[in-house]
């Protein structure tokens, strides 16, 4: 082949190298640009989210009783943050553990560029050294997050809840539109119930970053996403209620106070001891203290106002009374064999609480009287068929619907429930001994009883409780709950007036005298319920004033004793404050700007 031919093969060749690259070029900037232009985002840009604020959660005067307060978190990229020496000395400036970090970022493999968070609510001395020093930490990212501030006193974990970390599981549950990993989420209580209106939705902000993966600032025309508040959320309760009741109940061990609005079902009290502080789960508890909160004999994570079931004591009293005249077992005017401190059934005799006993009596007087011995002739003329229906009807042996999560049902016992757990033919007439004086298996929840009280108050109808006021929208109007009625008792006129005024005599005259007061005007009923754990439960619920009831309060101190002397006490105290209450406190800020003159008077209807 001679040097022409040769150069001609070079020539082509060369020509055909030069066409193959052309195409390739051409193919790779035009066909397949959008590709290697996402290649090259991802080596210099970085989406962070921003994290939207929660909405506040005000009481119905509109104190704030969760707010956000600034702080800071510190987080990591996974896909800048590599190499063993860049953890070990982001550990030791973070004071923790390096195979705890290592462990935590492993918690989702696959997303190099989610933000993983290595410390909540971290100390400003902390941050200022990760400043100086942020050259060493390549993905590392500090940023400005709100986290939720709750009120000092320990009822506000029971009540209001806490939030937590958004995991794997939630991202699968439809109702969680928006929410982020790792962001926040509702985890209990009030947070947990109303998450998708308080949440909020995360915003963007797009970061440029060098070689080493240092966050340079705001990517050149990738403007940011503005986050989306969540709505603010009014609450029924008061609280100035809310602090006296955790101060009435601070010196027992174990307790509970509920009080409602009679005419709207409004919770306007609600409180548990013992509780918990929630802001030992905003920056992340540890797993020691944990497990000392949830070890603990006395159960504080246990809200026993809607989840502890107790044996209601006399306060059944009035149901056993109500079985009797709706069904014509007894009459205002009925009388049994006197009481001289006991009742022979069988081979047993059963105590009445006063050992020389009341004598024979109306039942208005067994009422007032809290006579054990009367209640006993009365629930076995009644019989367990009539008393276990009334009690259903009465809205025992099932939930209230009250807008907490976690609510107990509680036990009307029947013929097929005695059957199951006692065995056929393991038992007799004889239950309804105790039944008819709030004994046995019959066992209800506060919120149920102070609901039976409210309902004798308001002509039968019991309303269905709930602790959220209104929300709002940040710039609109707020939206009400529209009241709904839980169920009617649907007694004769004949019988709500016998039961309301035993409940009056009983304040006025009997059990709870101590408690008669010519302003409050209180009527309700006393209780003392057997404990088997330790000394007896004690009890009161009833309503304020006696004439025109506006409050039903039920009070529960575990292990106390009398209800006279111990619970009652209690309700009158939180009817006294809720009729009546203080002047406002001058040396507070007032924080009623963000409400409406009527913020006591629904406008509209929306319902959660």
């Amino acid at each position: 082949m001679n040097w022409t031919s040769r150069r001609n093969l070079l020539l082509g060749v060369c020509l055909f190298m030069l066409a193959g690259l052309s195409l390739r070029l051409a193919w790779m900037q035009l066909l397949q640009a959008d590709k290697y232009r996402e290649i090259a985002d991802f080596n210099r840009i970085r989406m962070l989210p921003i994290t939207a604020p929660r909405g506040r959660i005000l009481d119905r005067k509109g104190i704030d009783l969760v707010r956000n307060r600034p702080s800071f978190t510190v987080s990591v990229l996974p896909a800048d943050f590599r190499g063993e020496a860049p953890r070990a000395r982001l550990a030791s400036a973070l004071a923790i553990d390096s195979s705890s970090l290592i462990e935590r970022m492993r918690r989702r493999p696959g997303l190099p560029l989610e933000p993983v968070g290595i410390q909540r609510d971290a100390d400003m001395r902390t941050i200022a050294r990760l400043e100086e020093r942020i050259e060493q930490f390549p993905g590392i990212i500090i940023a400005n997050e709100p986290v939720r501030e709750y009120p000092s006193a320990t009822w506000g974990g029971h009540v209001l809840g806490y939030v937590r970390e958004v995991n794997e599981e939630d991202m699968k549950r439809t109702d969680k539109t928006g929410a982020r990993l790792r962001g926040s989420i509702g985890a209990t209580g009030l947070e947990k119930r109303y998450d998708d209106i308080i949440r909020g939705i995360d915003g963007i902000s797009y970061r440029q970053i060098n070689a080493y993966g240092q966050m340079l600032g705001p990517m050149p025309g990738y403007p940011a996403v503005a986050p989306t508040p969540g709505d603010d959320v009014m609450l029924g309760l008061d609280d100035g209620l809310q602090r006296l009741g955790d101060s009435l109940l601070s010196e027992y061990p174990a307790g509970t106070i509920v009080a409602l609005d009679i005419k709207t079902g409004e919770v306007l009290c609600l409180v548990t001891r013992p509780g918990f502080d929630a802001n030992s789960f905003s920056g992340g508890m540890s797993s020691s203290a944990w497990e000392v909160l949830r070890d603990d004999p006395l159960k504080p994570l246990l809200n026993r106002a809607v989840m502890g079931l107790y044996t209601a004591g006399s306060t059944a009293k009035l149901l056993t009374a109500a079985s009797a005249l709706e069904s014509g077992a007894a009459s205002e005017n009925t009388t049994y064999r006197g009481c001289g401190g006991g009742y022979r059934f069988g081979n047993r005799v059963f105590k009445c609480w006063k050992p020389g006993g009341h004598g024979v009596q109306s039942m208005l007087g067994a009422i007032q009287n809290s006579c054990n011995v009367y209640f006993y002739q009365q629930g076995s003329a009644v019989g367990l068929e009539v008393w276990s229906r009334y009690a259903k009807m009465a809205g025992f042996g099932r939930p209230t619907g009250l807008d907490l999560p976690s609510e107990n049902s509680g036990i009307v016992p029947t013929k097929e429930y005695l059957d199951k757990v006692r065995g056929k033919g393991g038992w007799g007439p004889g239950v309804m001994l105790n039944f008819a004086i709030g004994q046995g298996e019959f066992t209800v929840t506060p919120l149920q009883v102070v609901m039976f009280y409210a309902a004798l108050a308001n002509n039968g109808v019991a309303m269905k409780p709930h602790i959220l006021k209104a929300s709002r929208t940040p710039g609109s109007d707020w939206r009400y709950v529209e009241p709904e009625e839980a169920y009617d008792l649907k007694y004769k006129r004949s019988t709500l007036a016998i039961l309301t005024e035993g409940c009056r005599r009983v304040v006025q005259y009997g059990t709870a005298a101590r408690i008669n007061d010519d302003k409050v005007r209180m009527a309700g009923k006393t209780g003392t319920a057997q404990n088997p754990h330790g000394n007896d439960h004690a009890w009161f619920a009833g309503w304020a004033p006696y004439e025109n009831p506006q409050i039903a309060v039920c009070a529960l101190v575990e292990n106390a004793g009398h209800g006279s002397t111990y619970a009652a006490p209690i309700c009158f105290e939180i009817a006294k404050q809720y009729l009546y209450p203080p002047p406002p406190d001058t040396t507070k800020p007032v924080q009623l700007d963000s409400l409406p003159a009527s913020v006591t008077a629904p406008t509209a209807s929306a319902t959660y």
